[in-house]
């Protein structure tokens, strides 16, 4: 038997210690010696002393129970592998995007999910993300989740994000695709921008598209224009309706789309956008601008400043002054401050003044406002139709025509209405009461109802409302009931308001236009309801009397029968005229009625005037009216 201090060596033999003897045999013989060689070593070797403690053991632990120090030692316990022990320090974790930008984020601890090992949970965040632009996004959280295969970052509680852009957000929850540099929210969030601010309950930003998309509630705010120009020379902010540069404007929707590459803002769902007092509300509203929303590095100009506003049907415009617009469709050009409204033109002020036509051009830096198309403006029952109405807001001067119209051959026509005032008088004074008694005084067969409205036709009408005066060009037409006169130029007085004012207050005060005098010039002719006319250089209405006055080169003619003189006057209440001369009482001979029935022409003559009577034909007009008051049908006067 070999002794305890022999080795084993590779070949299986056992060496004893101290000889250079091998023992003989054969190798399984030498196996099973040395295995036991082995167990004896090892138990005299470790076997004994464990042996011997143990006992020490059992012994010390009867001594300690003896004495009675066992209960007070405290038992020992493992410690758990979980999640919350696992904490990592300042972890920092970094990567790359798709497109050659970068990103890192950062925490002050994270601790590894043992479930998901793929998810860490982020404490005290900060972040960096940065696109092939070398366009750079911060952001800070409280606190958040990184998923580290998906490349997702799940932020919680007080983010703030700050971007190269100049886009600045604060939001409670943000999701952040690192590789794909996309920001989402599902909670409200507040964006600040270099052209303004906005709200809303849902964001997503595409930072590699400079593409924002904001849902629910959204309200925008967009600033207004600062340039040297408008510091300079700002307008008149008493001017400005909607759609100008240099007021800021507050918009409303369901949700917002900007691409900051084209320069586009699109708000839907129920708009509604208010600038300087206006109002303006639409399904859909197309908002393109200079400059960027979100500059990028390099952008020279980083105003976002709004150049054009599109609005889609149905369009409804509240200017500051109480005036309504409606149209299909809407165009502001924010620069030039001009508008174009298109289709189906409705401006309403009140108190129930309208104008309507197909489409509107409003020039707000000059005030202007043009309307097209099929144009009618009523008030009451006053009415004005025509192709093409201009009106100065500044000036309050209007103008209304019909080029290349197809209406009554490119005429316009207007009518007022003429309803006596309350405590009115309803007869003026007697045409031959008016003229002193002197001249012929004719049928009554002027005659027409004063309260009947003036229908007008011309070539063109001009308007000053504030003079408060009305003038008809281009082979002038008017007619009151069966009353009818022409000229070439109709000037009408009138009190009230007949022009688009631009405010619906002062045109409330004002009222109506209605008529108080017309003067006719150039060419006057007036016809009565049984063809009588009478002809003249001018004519003067006055419409509180219902009185008329032609002058100059007066003639009166009925069928074949012609009266001349310098003045006639018709009362149009009760159809009565009467023919004048200006000569003196030596130039005047007595006028002598013709009423002999030979039917044969007979001219009666004196300085001034003269009169050629068929009579005729004075007796056939005379079974076809009343008979006068004298009993004959025209009457010889002189000055008593």
């Amino acid at each position: 038997m070999a002794s305890a201090s022999d080795s084993v060596t590779t070949s299986g033999r056992v060496r004893p210690s101290g000889t250079g003897i091998v023992l003989g045999g054969d190798r399984s013989t030498y196996r099973r010696v040395a295995q036991r060689h082995s167990r004896h070593v090892w138990f005299l070797k470790y076997g004994l002393p464990l042996a011997a403690l143990s006992v020490l053991g059992l012994y010390g632990a009867a001594v300690m129970k003896t004495t009675g120090w066992g209960a007070g030692i405290a038992e020992l316990t493992m410690p758990q592998i979980i999640p919350e022990n696992l904490t990592m320090d300042n972890p920092h974790y970094e990567g790359f995007n798709k497109d050659g930008g970068k990103y890192w984020v950062k925490a002050e601890t994270a601790q590894q999910d043992l479930k998901n090992l793929s998810l860490i949970k982020l404490n005290g965040i900060t972040g960096e993300l940065t696109d092939a632009k070398k366009l750079k996004t911060t952001l800070t959280a409280t606190r958040g989740t990184y998923d580290n295969k998906a490349s997702g970052l799940e932020l919680y509680d007080s983010i703030d994000i700050a971007g190269d852009a100049g886009m600045k957000a604060h939001l409670t929850r943000a999701s952040v695709n690192t590789k794909e540099n996309i920001i989402t929210s599902d909670e409200p969030v507040l964006v600040m921008m270099t052209a303004g601010t906005i709200n809303a309950n849902q964001m997503t930003v595409r930072q590699k598209t400079r593409e924002y998309t904001f849902v629910d509630n959204v309200r925008t705010y967009l600033k207004a224009r600062t340039t040297a120009e408008t510091a300079a020379a700002p307008r008149d902010k008493s001017r400005q309706t909607f759609g100008n540069a240099d007021a800021p404007v507050d918009i409303t929707s369901n949700r917002l789309d900007i691409n900051d590459t084209s320069k586009v803002a699109i708000f839907t769902g129920t708009v509604r956008a208010v600038q300087g007092g206006a109002t303006l509300t639409s399904p859909e509203l197309e908002v393109s601008y200079d400059g960027a929303a979100t500059p990028a590095a390099g952008d020279t100009d980083s105003g976002g400043k709004v150049k054009r506003i599109v609005a889609k049907a149905p369009v409804v415009l509240t200017q500051p002054t109480g005036e309504t617009v409606t149209s299909k469709g809407a165009e502001f050009d924010a620069q030039s401050q001009k508008a174009v409204l298109d289709g189906d033109v409705v401006m309403t002020q009140l108190p129930d003044k309208r104008a309507t036509g197909d489409r509107a051009d409003i020039d707000q830096a000059a005030n202007t406002v043009l309307l097209t198309g099929n144009v009618v403006v009523t008030q009451g029952i006053n009415e004005l139709r025509g192709r093409r109405l201009f009106f100065d807001r500044a000036t309050t001067k209007m103008q209304l025509s019909s080029p290349g119209g197809s209406n009554a051959g490119g005429r316009i026509t207007a009518r007022f209405q003429q309803t006596a005032a309350a405590g009115q008088t309803a007869k003026p004074a007697s045409a031959a009461e008016d003229a002193k008694g002197q001249g012929i005084t004719m049928g009554a067969t002027f005659k027409t109802d004063p309260s009947a409205p003036v229908n007008v036709e011309a070539d063109r009408l001009d308007v000053d409302d504030a003079a408060k005066q009305a003038l008809f060009t281009g082979n002038v037409r008017a007619v009151q009931g069966e009353f009818v006169i022409r000229g070439a130029e109709l000037t009408a007085l009138y009190s009230g308001s007949a022009g688009l004012t631009g405010s619906g207050t002062d045109a409330a005060k004002a009222g109506a236009a209605k008529l108080t005098q017309i003067k006719v010039r150039k060419n006057v002719e007036v016809t009565s309801r049984e063809g009588q006319t009478a002809k003249g250089d001018w004519a003067d209405f006055d419409t509180a009397k219902n009185m008329a006055t032609l002058g100059g080169n007066v003639v009166l003619t009925q069928g074949k029968n012609i009266v001349r003189g310098t003045r006639l006057v018709i009362d149009m209440t009760t159809g009565e005229s009467t023919i004048q001369t200006e000569t003196t009482a030596a130039d005047s001979v007595p006028m002598i009625s013709s009423s002999d029935g030979t039917g044969t022409g007979q001219i009666i003559k004196s300085a001034r005037p003269s009169a050629t009577f068929y009579p005729g034909e004075i007796k056939s007009q005379q079974n076809k009216i009343a008979p006068p008051k004298a009993g004959s049908g025209w009457q010889a006067r002189t000055a008593p």
